[in-house]
């Protein structure tokens, strides 16, 4: 069987090698070294996606890219914040993607992929892709959109020490919402807690939960929690912060068309 992937791998990157290059005035060669960052892909065809369908791509100066979103584990584990390695080729005009993926995209089994996309839009920190083919396990399959659109995060997105601490949840679409903390810990950990008495904390759901912070977004993978989760279920909840204000210790992050505001407690 790992031979049989390996043929269709290989038949793969050998159809992507042999593609025509069309490069003209008006769609000229992209600039190769302008894509080796981290990129959030936030729409497509021009509608903006809901928090949970960003996706977050890496391209590294070796071609490899490492594509980051929900992964699905199966219908009773549920859902993981992960990446996948892919690796990809820029030819004058054209780019794909190609290589082998697990749980992206609803895809539960190792699927074998090819993407070709063409630059529709590009400039120092957005770019547009037009998606020409996509095949999946050998089969071509018609997408559900033409166009994807990513912004390029800056490079020290990584930076964990923004909301590092303890943070308390004030209100959820301006209602009272203080009954549950967050914290975010150096590693990359996480524990949500839910208010038990008045100066009392208990820690919610029973795994090992874990935040990605990208820039301004946030995803949150957490287990058996019943508010901010699937109860007895690995998922993935995911923000966009809208600010962050040292001075007055707040933090407000949008969900899905929710408003949440939070205020600092405490350092880890």
């Amino acid at each position: 069987m790992r031979r049989l992937w390996s043929i269709v791998l290989l038949s793969a990157v050998f159809c992507v090698l042999v593609l025509p290059v069309s490069c003209s005035r008006e769609s000229p060669a992209y600039n190769r070294e302008n894509i080796k960052a981290t990129w959030l892909i936030d729409t497509r065809d021009g509608n903006l996606l809901d928090e949970r369908d960003w996706t977050v791509v890496t391209f590294d100066k070796s071609n490899v890219v490492t594509w980051s979103g929900v992964l699905t584990l199966d219908d009773t584990v549920g859902c993981q914040w992960g990446d996948n390695t892919l690796m990809y080729e820029i030819y004058c005009c054209d780019f794909s993607i190609y290589g082998t993926f697990t749980g992206l995209f609803g895809f539960v089994d190792q699927v074998v992929t090819t993407q070709q996309y063409d630059f529709v839009h590009s400039e120092d920190s957005l770019m547009t892709l037009g998606l020409s083919s996509l095949i999946i396990g050998g089969q071509e399959v018609t997408p559900e959109f033409s166009q994807m659109t990513m912004r390029k995060l800056p490079s020290t997105y990584a930076v964990t020490d923004t909301i590092a601490g303890v943070w308390q949840f004030n209100t959820l679409d301006g209602a009272d919402f203080s009954n549950y903390r967050i914290q975010f810990q150096g590693d990359g950990s996480l524990i949500i807690s839910s208010r038990t008495g008045e100066n009392a904390w208990q820690p919610m759901g029973g795994g090992e939960d874990y935040f990605r912070l990208y820039d301004d977004f946030l995803a949150l993978t957490v287990y058996d929690n019943a508010e901010f989760g699937t109860p007895s279920r690995w998922d993935v909840k995911c923000f966009q912060i809208d600010s962050i204000s040292s001075q007055t210790g707040s933090m407000a992050m949008h969900s899905s068309g929710q408003h949440y505001v939070l205020s600092f407690i405490s350092p880890n």
